[in-house]
C-alpha cells in the first residue's frame, strides 16, 4: 500500500500491436514559392526556430494554415484518408515550414495528439526523415511526401550536406463537426 487513499491492486506495463498507415510518394508543387516563403517566415515574429524538437530554423506553427496555394494540397490529402481510412472527423491543425541546415538535425519524436501528420518536402537533400520503429524512410526531393499515423517516431540525424533541406510539416487533429 502507497498511503491510506490509494491501494494499487494491478498494474500492468507492456506492448501491443497497433494498427498504423504510412504513405509516401510524390506531387507537383511549386517548390520556389514555398521554399521562398519558409525563408521569410523563419525571420518574422513568431517563428519557433531552434524551439521545438526540430533543431533548425522554422516558421510559426500555423504558418501555412491560411495560404491557399498549400490547402489545396491538403484537401487531395485529405480525399485519399477519407476514401481509404476510417479517421474521426479531422481539422488542419497547424502547419509550418522548416530550414535545416548542416549541422542541424530533428529530434526523435511523435505527434501524438493529432490523428495524421504528415511532410512535404522541397529540395534534394541526403538527410531522410527516418521511422525506426517501422523500417521507413523519405529521402527529401522535389515533391516528396509522407503521410502517416501521428503516433509514429520519427526525426532525423545531424544533416552532414552542404545543403540546407527545405519542407513543410502539418497535423491534423481531431474536431468537432460543429
Amino acid at each position: 500500500m502507497l498511503d491510506k487513499f490509494m491501494q494499487i491492486s494491478m498494474e500492468l506495463d507492456e506492448k501491443i500491436e497497433r494498427s498504423y498507415f504510412f504513405i509516401k510518394g510524390h506531387i507537383d508543387i511549386n517548390c520556389d514559392y514555398f521554399i521562398e516563403k519558409i525563408k521569410r517566415g523563419v525571420e518574422e515574429n513568431g517563428n519557433m526556430s531552434h524551439k521545438t524538437n526540430l533543431e533548425g530554423k522554422m516558421t510559426s506553427w500555423n504558418y501555412f494554415n491560411n495560404d491557399e496555394n498549400f490547402r489545396k494540397y491538403i484537401i487531395n490529402f485529405n480525399r485519399h484518408m477519407d476514401k481509404n481510412y476510417k479517421l474521426p472527423f479531422y481539422a488542419l491543425e497547424d502547419s509550418w515550414g522548416f530550414i535545416n541546415s548542416p549541422g542541424d538535425k530533428t529530434k526523435y519524436h511523435s505527434h501524438y495528439k493529432s490523428i495524421y501528420s504528415g511532410v512535404i518536402y522541397l529540395n534534394h537533400c541526403a538527410q531522410p526523415l527516418l521511422f525506426n520503429e517501422i523500417k521507413q524512410k523519405i529521402v527529401p526531393e522535389p515533391g516528396s511526401f509522407a503521410i502517416f499515423s501521428s503516433w509514429l517516431t520519427h526525426g532525423c540525424d545531424i544533416n552532414d550536406t552542404n545543403i540546407n533541406k527545405f519542407g513543410i510539416s502539418f497535423n491534423m487533429s481531431e474536431s468537432n463537426r460543429w
